[in-house]
């Protein structure tokens, strides 16, 4: 009885651990199916934020470089072969004089001799401010070998003059610390940029570029790109000079700034008002628009202040013939 009892006892326990591994089989697969999910789901969910990031991520607004890329001219270069400072205008004032005079925030006194008293400058490239004009040069943005290497090998002794001496575009020539435009040298923006306002800087490159047909090597280009691109330069002013631009063999370039578009203003309502009584009236004599006098100016800043740049032989011949000197690379076009 005790065996038969015994035998009972033990086949109700294998029963029982039979039940028992196959439930804990299927919670395992239960757990396992769960974790199957929750992963599955949260792949799609990474999925779906992902391509949805990427559908409506805003477009970048791209500055086409408009330059030409080419290989530099290593031989030839000597800076006598770029005559400058020159006195155009037989002032006696130099090219170094006149740029100072330009870009002073306190105009200096002249004395005979183009000699200054006072005067006060702001270095653009340190923002370093200074009333003793010789701690001062006179930088050539694109440094006049760099030029060379550019395409200036290619010029005429009359093209390198007006490039030297460049006063009609403000970018060309700047007043900057001496010491900053010692260590710049003639490095192009990939190697140098200045402490400050390195965005108007980049801009102004590639205006000078533009300006005199002038071509950039590749890590040039690759910087300016880069540069372009942090700066968010969406748009930069700039012309090709179409001599210059013969001369290197480039289709000249125009870049204009978009102007922007006037916000319409609603017109007011007229108000009816109360007719008075008549009075005598007087009569008034009609005034005659008075025509500018062509003027000679000695020098495009002065030009510029009257408000007659540029001055186009096409459009008023009698004043080009009066400042014909002003027009430096002899396109018809003074000061412009």
């Amino acid at each position: 009885m005790r065996a038969g009892q015994l035998g009972n006892a033990q086949a109700l326990s294998a029963v029982e651990n039979d039940v028992t591994e196959r439930n804990i089989s299927t919670y395992e697969n239960s757990l396992r199916f769960r974790v199957l999910a929750y992963l599955l789901a949260s792949t799609t969910l990474l999925a779906s934020i992902t391509a949805f990031s990427t559908i409506t991520a805003p477009p970048a607004q791209a500055f086409d470089l408009p330059l030409t890329i080419a290989a530099d001219q290593l031989s030839g270069y000597e800076r006598s072969l770029f005559k400058h400072w020159i006195d155009a205008d037989k002032d006696r004032c130099d090219t170094r004089k006149e740029v100072l005079i330009q870009e002073a925030i306190t105009l200096p006194k002249l004395s005979s001799g183009c000699v200054f008293n006072g005067g006060k400058w702001i270095s653009a490239y340190d923002g370093l401010e200074t009333t003793d004009y010789s701690t001062l040069d006179i930088d050539h943005l694109v440094p006049l070998s760099e030029a060379w290497r550019s395409g200036a090998w290619k010029w005429s002794p009359a093209q390198r003059e007006a490039f030297a001496n460049d006063l009609t575009d403000p970018r060309a020539l700047i007043a900057v610390t001496a010491s900053l435009n010692r260590q710049k040298s003639d490095q192009d923006p990939s190697t140098w940029l200045p402490p400050e306002n390195k965005c108007t800087y980049v801009s102004n490159w590639i205006a000078i570029k533009v300006r005199y047909s002038l071509t950039v090597d590749q890590a040039e280009a690759s910087a300016l790109t880069s540069l372009v691109a942090s700066c968010n330069i969406t748009s930069i002013t700039a012309f090709s000079i179409p001599s210059y631009a013969v001369t290197a063999g480039i289709n000249p370039v125009t870049l204009v700034a978009p102007t922007p578009t006037a916000t319409p203003t609603a017109t007011p309502t007229a108000t009816p008002t109360a007719i008075p009584s008549a009075t005598p009236s007087t009569t008034t004599k009609p005034t005659t628009k008075k025509v500018k006098k062509a003027v000679k100016y000695s020098t495009c800043a002065k030009a510029r202040a009257a408000g007659v740049t540029p001055i186009v032989r096409s459009k008023n011949k009698t004043l080009y013939t009066l400042n014909k000197a002003l027009d430096r690379d002899k396109d018809g076009v003074a000061c412009e």
